[in-house]
């Protein structure tokens, strides 16, 4: 293939370099309204006249391949300094997740141009069914799943804007957004049919007025009940530290510490500890349990915390997880150790690869952990819960089992010490936004070295903690008992997208193919 083909134009470079630009600043940390709504809109308007004139397919695919490497590259930059820490080989990993990202994206810029070639129906009608396709794929691609950035996640910091969610989760916000792109996207290519391009900006301004009445209406409705006083621990210990042998027996203490401050304080109902707040198989360390015995059982408070668990079922025959267990207020776990079911690629588990394949290298050398088998629900005095371990918040449909499994509130315990001062704490804890609006249930957080907090069923962040800084708090949470469309219906919106999309490429393929014949 000549190196021609991945060699765009210039006015191709300039739409996909806007794309990424605005694409960027769209998400968190950054609180901005506006860019979501247009990112996409160079990118399609490109595709949309690339297939008007007749090109071929493969310049909507190379369109999409530049605006992932300059979108996605600049956005999940941090994966590069986070694999850092396990491996010097993490430039690599950054630019494998880069590549999957960008095949993905350069067939949706493909499909999309397809769609349009054989349609020629308005960018409104196809580019959110397409775009929100590509998020479905990244969020079902088995051990590569990764959905980091939906369009729907751009509106966290706004929740009046993001309470449609319940109706159909983050997809259905993301079509929403998508839809607005596709609209400016039409009003652009047709500049000179005023008359056209009133009625699109005012189906805009429509479909602002409608997702905000509806997002006033259900922030006011919703009923909310107290839960109970949950507390948290923040150790905010350095994750080239926490591995150190010289260390890992200063880790009880330092959570202990913590522990008692809130406990003696604040006088929780349950206390949470972040994922692999103790860095080493429990086997190897009896005082540890001892520890977490004497702290829930002396306090009469439930104590959660995350650890690595260890089943063996010949001496050469292991599987280890990263899990979390459950003290209850008695000082004994009662309950089954949950095992984390999503997990990182190549940090925790190389992908589609059996981890007794591995097990030569021995305990916790990467890439060897086993993934959970199933939700675990919690029972305390407070109510029920699920947890979320680390990236499990990212994925929808953890959740969403959660809830319909008998949860009433979540809990995500993570460490996120890893991505260091970059923007992905910050994306990280907005995800969690959208698990609260889409089950209406109220998540508390626990991280490593922060972002610990709560989040209500509205998606309002009533508690957010600073970033590397210790922290011992409690929140008085409230949750809901009322139930979401989602809930029952789960991700109608994302499955319409796909379905829709497989269509308009099947046809375009069909097309093709009957030309062809013509002309033979």
């Amino acid at each position: 293939m000549s190196v021609r083909l991945f060699r765009p134009p210039r006015a191709e470079l300039l739409a996909t370099l806007a794309s990424a630009v605005l694409f960027f600043y769209a998400f968190p940390p950054f609180r901005l309204v506006g860019p979501v709504f247009v990112c996409l809109v160079p990118l399609a308007v490109a595709i949309a006249r690339a297939a008007d004139r007749g090109d071929s397919a493969w310049v909507g695919v190379r369109l999409g391949m530049w605006f992932s490497i300059f979108g996605y590259g600049a956005s999940i930059y941090w994966i590069a300094t986070a694999l850092l820490i396990f491996t010097n080989l993490a430039i690599l990993g950054y630019l494998g997740a880069l590549l999957v990202i960008t095949v993905t994206i350069a067939a949706t810029g493909g499909a999309l141009f397809a769609a349009r070639r054989v349609t020629k129906w308005p960018m409104a009608a196809l580019l959110p069914f397409v775009w929100v396709a590509s998020e479905m794929a990244f969020n079902h691609m088995s051990d590569l799943a990764f959905p980091w950035l939906p369009l729907g996640l751009a509106v966290t910091h706004t929740p009046v804007l993001a309470q449609i969610a319940d109706l159909s989760g983050v997809h259905g916000v993301s079509l929403w957004i998508a839809l607005t792109n596709g609209l400016v996207a039409d009003m652009w290519l047709h500049r000179d049919r005023r008359r056209a391009n009133v009625w699109r900006g005012a189906a805009i301004a429509a479909m602002v007025g409608a997702v905000a009445a509806y997002g006033e209406w259900r922030m006011h409705t919703i009923p909310m009940r107290p839960l109970g006083r949950v507390g948290i621990v923040q150790p905010n210990v350095p994750e080239d530290e926490k591995w150190q042998a010289a260390n890992v027996k200063n880790i009880m203490g330092i959570m202990a510490r913590g522990t008692h401050e809130v406990l003696d304080r604040d006088h929780p109902q349950l206390v949470l500890w972040p994922e692999v707040s103790l860095p080493d198989l429990m086997f190897r360390h009896p005082e540890w349990v001892d520890s977490l015995r004497h702290l829930s059982g002396d306090s009469g408070t439930p104590l959660l915390t995350g650890f690595i668990d260890l089943i063996v079922h010949t001496p050469t025959d292991y599987e280890i997880y990263n899990a979390a267990l459950l003290m209850d207020a008695t000082g004994v776990q009662t309950q089954p150790a949950y095992h984390k079911r999503r997990l990182v690629p190549f940090v925790e588990r190389t992908p589609f690869i059996p981890p007794r394949w591995l097990s030569w290298a021995g305990p916790y050398l990467g890439g060897d952990f086993g993934i959970g088998a199933g939700p675990v629900i919690y029972h305390v005095p407070i109510g029920s819960f699920g947890v979320l371990v680390c990236y499990e918040s990212i994925f929808p449909g953890e959740s969403r089992q959660y809830r319909n499994d008998g949860a009433n509130f979540l809990v995500n315990i993570t460490n996120d010490a890893w991505f260091g001062h970059s923007l992905a704490p910050y994306q990280h804890f907005s995800h969690l936004v959208l698990r609260a609006i889409e089950n209406r249930v109220a998540v508390v957080r626990s991280a490593n070295t922060g972002i610990s907090g709560w989040i209500d069923p509205l998606g309002r962040i009533r508690a957010a903690t600073p970033i590397f800084v210790p922290e011992a708090q409690s929140y008085d949470v409230v949750t809901s008992d009322a139930r979401t469309p989602f809930d029952r219906y789960g991700d109608v919106a994302g499955l319409l997208a796909v379905v829709v999309t497989l269509a308009l490429v099947a046809r375009d393929v069909w097309q093709r193919r009957v030309e062809k014949r013509r002309l033979a």
